[in-house]
């Protein structure tokens, strides 16, 4: 098959997730490293990058619901399954839990405010009656480096270069490739997809049948004045705020990240119902959105800057969307220039449910300009943020991203790091309250 490293990037992207991605690779760290040692825990110290430090306080956990990253880390300590990955938390008891909530309070949280990229760090070291378990993260949530029991290497390897922002192979690919592999892909070739739909989709219906989390998704989708759009954007927000609020089912996610996995997807699996469309045509549409999503998440960074569900997902929708609809390569790509103005430089101010809105409102957006791509209205290029081509603005976005906004992002975190009230143990409902 042509393109056939892209199309195993592209599986290899796409991957069950159980909870916030984000804390969830806390979670899987502090898994790994309890298991290195084992006993009673004593106290547990964890130097993490600043957006670990400060981005995950505000989402449910699967099996509590207890927030901050002090739980998270606790939480993986005492009930997490280290050898399952991005669903670490599938183990989670009462009991257990129970259990995370005293241990929490043993955590103290070190950030790495002197890092000078835009990383994803993780380094948990547990001290037990039996001694100290250490285990690192690096690049990708579920991507151990390091374990350690009492000093003695157990488990070591080297950062995946690929993961690492601006070095995996498919930033070597334009849109057009994307474009051209797509197309050109069996209904075998596209079949994995179809998880996808079943993952993101009954994460969504959770919200849709139970009003789950703030009531986003809910509301936009009994909205007395629905259109296809209106369905889209409650379709994606009711996907997010079920993760959100901790629902025990996992998400597709995209890039190691699950709201982006939903965010990327949603909105198409809607509008191919809405429209009538065959099932292969939905998948050629989420494929394109998730390489397109995964390109950018590859710009902006695994910790990024930039909102990756505003920018990374919402361009992703906008091209699946127009290839789902017949559109031609030019309209793609006129979808997303008209998108980008719109999305460019909405800062990431971490998970919660408030994700929900933006990817309501992304979802909008992208729906629009692509609607408006496929009547021929277009952005002139080579104005503002936008570069000749789209994939000269999608280097603009990375390159602000991931270098011009670290200052501010390291800034950004040091405020919501200095104003956290985590103890006592605040529970997501009156979180919500607040």
């Amino acid at each position: 098959m042509e393109y056939t490293e892209l199309y195993n990037i592209l599986r290899a992207e796409i991957k069950p997730a159980l909870g916030c991605t984000g804390p969830i690779g806390v979670c899987f760290c502090a898994a790994q490293a309890y298991d290195a040692i084992g006993g009673e825990i004593e106290s547990i110290d964890a130097i993490t990058d600043w957006s670990m430090s400060a981005k995950i306080d505000d989402v449910a956990f699967p099996g509590s619901r207890m927030l901050g990253v002090e739980m998270a880390v606790a939480l993986g300590a005492v009930c997490g399954d280290p050898k399952a990955g991005l669903e670490v938390l599938h183990t989670v008891t009462p009991e257990g839990e129970l259990k995370a909530r005293k241990v929490a309070e043993l955590v103290k949280i070190h950030p790495q405010w002197n890092l000078q990229d835009l990383e994803l760090y993780c380094d948990i070291t547990i001290h037990t009656d039996k001694g100290t378990g250490r285990a690192v993260i690096a690049q990708r949530s579920d991507g151990l480096i390091l374990k350690e029991r009492n000093g003695e290497v157990l488990f070591e390897k080297e950062p995946d270069v690929s993961a690492q922002s601006g070095k995996l192979p498919i930033l070597k690919y334009k849109v057009k490739d994307f474009y051209d592999m797509v197309t050109g892909l069996s209904d075998e070739e596209l079949a994995f997809l179809k998880d996808a739909v079943a993952y993101n989709t009954r994460l969504a219906n959770a919200t849709l049948e139970n009003r789950l989390g703030a009531g986003i998704g809910y509301e936009l989708y009994h909205s007395p004045s629905q259109t296809y759009i209106t369905r889209a954007k409650a379709y994606a927000a009711a996907g997010c705020e079920a993760r959100m609020s901790g629902v025990n089912h996992p998400a597709m996610s995209c890039g190691n990240k699950g709201n982006v996995g939903i965010a990327a997807s949603m909105p198409l699996v809607s509008l191919a119902k809405d429209l009538e469309l065959e099932e292969r045509d939905l998948l050629k549409g989420i494929a394109m959105s998730y390489l397109v999503a995964v390109s950018i998440i590859h710009r902006i960074g695994k910790v990024p800057s930039m909102c990756s569900c505003e920018v990374a997902a919402c361009l992703g929708v906008a091209a699946g969307a127009t290839l789902m609809r017949k559109g031609t390569y030019d309209q793609i790509a006129t979808a997303m220039q008209n998108t980008i103005p719109n999305v460019f430089g909405v800062v990431c101010d971490g998970a919660k449910l408030a994700c929900a809105l933006r990817i309501s409102s992304g979802t909008g957006i992208a729906l629009e300009c692509s609607d408006l791509a496929l009547k021929g209205v277009r952005i002139a290029n080579n104005q503002g943020v936008l570069g000749k081509t789209v994939d000269d603005s999608i280097e603009i976005i990375g390159k602000t991203a991931l270098y011009a906004m670290v200052s501010s992002d390291r800034d950004l975190c040091k405020l919501l790091f200095e104003k956290r009230h985590i103890f006592p143990l605040t529970s997501f409902e009156d979180r919500q309250k607040q």
